[in-house]
């Protein structure tokens, strides 16, 4: 009777850490985020304060900027990782708990 107890309470434990787990919200902290975007808007003022004013200099400031804010993007986005626009299956995290259950 004490093995099937602990049993049914390991399983409850278990189902509740991939209830958590799907509920997760992220951990990346949103002053560090502040910091680090404030830290790139001062590096791209000191580049384009002295770079001469031309169509090339303009375009690449423009195109390094969108990849450095896709790229932060990206990595907020995947620090939640069951929502969002890249999101990744269940599936297995499901399939692992009934084998657990089992």
């Amino acid at each position: 009777m004490l093995w099937n107890d602990a049993r049914q309470q390991y399983q409850r434990i278990v189902e509740q850490r991939w209830i958590i787990v799907e509920q997760s919200e992220g951990v990346i902290p949103r002053p560090l985020i502040t910091m680090l975007t404030a830290w790139l808007t001062l590096i791209f003022a000191s580049f384009g304060y002295r770079a001469p004013r031309n169509v090339i200099v303009v375009l690449m400031f423009f195109i390094s900027a969108l990849l450095i804010s896709l790229s932060i993007f990206v990595v907020l986005d995947m620090d939640v990782p069951f929502a969002g626009w890249i999101e990744i299956s269940d599936t297995p995290l499901r399939r692992a708990l009934a084998e657990l259950q089992r």
